[in-house]
């Protein structure tokens, strides 16, 4: 007996994910995740943002972005925690979020070619992301993609 696959679907911006699971063509459960990641932060008190010392400026900009980084690459690890045994993907959003999520993926062994769809769309709240991975997942566009991954895999025996 063929276990039914298990498909999520991966909204994302910077401040938010959905990833709704499906388990054959029902919805098994959705999880909202909110990111740790800092937009601009001002301190009390804070004057400029730079201070001069002799001819240079100095500023705290570069220290600011290797925290969002990490707190994005963090934010990207979480997520993953939530995608144990996913056949396939569909990942989704708006912005560049999704693209770092997407260098993840493909370096994570088990997770690696699971991406069976990658797109830009505008913000969303929790059901229209579900409504938009049943629509990928029951569409044509996914029918083609596995015809297709099935003849290369095929092809590649």
């Amino acid at each position: 007996m063929k276990l039914p696959e298990h498909r999520a679907g991966i909204w994302l911006d910077q401040e938010t994910a959905y990833i709704v699971h499906l388990e054959g063509d029902a919805v098994g459960k959705v999880e909202g995740l909110i990111s740790d990641v800092e937009s601009r932060v001002r301190m009390a008190g804070e004057g400029k943002v730079y201070a001069r010392f002799g001819h240079a400026f100095l500023d705290n900009q570069e220290k600011n972005q290797h925290r969002q980084n990490n707190q994005r690459k963090s934010f990207f690890k979480k997520i993953l925690g939530h995608l144990n045994g996913v056949n396939f993907i569909y990942l989704f959003g708006p912005g560049k979020a999704r693209y770092g999520l997407q260098r993840l993926i493909e370096k994570d062994q088990q997770l690696a070619g699971h991406i069976a769809a990658f797109e830009a769309t505008d913000r969303m709240n929790k059901q229209e992301a579900v409504a938009a991975t049943l629509a990928y997942f029951t569409g044509d566009q996914f029918k083609q993609y596995k015809k297709d991954r099935r003849r290369s895999m095929k092809a590649a025996l």
